[in-house]
């Protein structure tokens, strides 16, 4: 039989049936991945990437559109693969354009809706270990796009909630450990600073800086590229090249930021997001406990402000 479905084009991205065996674009061919015989080239293949390239980790593109088994098959096969290598902290993360519930099920080992809030997991060993999430996005995104600010303390009723769906043991360093992506931007949507300015973006960097998890940062943010549109319409792709396109889509009275060097190093959103890093890298480093995930909030929460307080030790500690 083939390694490919045969099923015609996906159209409908929330029916099961079809995110999971039709084609994507009615161009990309879907692999047949729930087919032992095709889960093993996949394994042999990422293996040889891994060992010719010197991977030291996956972000998996939508990683909803594949079978759950194909996972429990693959993730453990690369992370030990992996450590063989001397590869001790491989990571495999998910890109999350989906609730918290379905991404609950390939977080960890996974739980489906039955099992939230307990110690139940789905059969099998971990899969991915975290992934690029929008909850926090959207909440940061609402607040100063929409100018909604009540929605502004909206992140830790959703990691609350999140804590309840998700498994975040690592089978690398045998204990739980946050590790969702959080991020101001991205090529589906278009730059935050574009549709607000760079005073609500260095906010939001600020935040993502000290949450829990990984802070993503979109390529271009540090040299304040505002071009208008995302990348699925062409445009907030400017690091990939330097073009004269963006000298006629004037975004400031100077012109367009992309239209000069790219990979600026002295630029002051570089330096920010630098002295950002330097802040995370003092406060959580040394990442050795679960405390470091511990989200603390004042009792009488301030409405319209989004206050919490996060360390690895007492005396260690930061309030944002």
């Amino acid at each position: 039989g083939s390694d490919f479905h045969h099923n015609g084009d996906l159209q409908d991205y929330f029916e099961v049936w079809e995110i999971h065996n039709g084609k994507i674009y009615g161009t990309m061919d879907d692999l047949r991945l729930e087919h032992p015989r095709v889960q093993e080239k996949y394994i042999a293949m990422t293996k040889a990437l891994i060992a010719s390239a010197d991977i030291d980790g996956f972000r998996v593109d939508t990683p909803m559109q594949v079978p759950l088994p194909f996972f429990k098959a693959w993730a453990p096969a690369v992370r030990e693969f992996a450590r063989s290598l001397g590869k001790e902290r491989f990571g495999i993360f998910g890109e999350f354009y989906v609730t918290p519930a379905r991404y609950a099920t390939m977080t960890g080992r996974g739980r489906d809706r039955t099992m939230w809030g307990t110690d139940q997991f789905i059969d099998g060993p971990a899969t991915l270990k975290g992934g690029i999430v929008y909850s926090y996005y959207w909440y940061t995104f609402s607040a100063l796009v929409h100018d909604m600010p009540d929605l502004a303390d909206g992140p830790p009723l959703a990691y609350r909630e999140e804590a309840k769906m998700l498994d975040m043991y690592d089978p690398m360093s045998n204990r739980t450990e946050y590790a969702m992506w959080n991020f101001c931007n991205n090529h589906d949507n278009w730059r935050m600073q574009a549709m607000t300015g760079a005073a609500q973006m260095r906010m939001c960097l600020a935040v993502i800086t000290f949450w829990p998890g990984v802070p993503l940062h979109y390529a271009g943010d540090e040299q304040d590229f505002n071009t208008p549109g995302s990348a699925l319409d062409g445009w907030a792709r400017e690091e990939l090249g330097v073009s004269l396109a963006w000298r006629a889509v004037r975004t400031t009275p100077e012109g367009n930021p992309a239209d000069r060097d790219n990979f600026d190093m002295t630029s002051d959103s570089y330096r920010y997001v630098q002295r950002l890093n330097a802040l995370r890298r003092a406060y959580f480093g040394s990442f050795g406990s679960e405390a470091c995930d511990v989200v603390e909030t004042p009792a009488d929460q301030v409405e319209q402000v989004l206050i919490f307080t996060r360390g690895c030790s007492d005396d260690d500690r930061v309030t944002v």
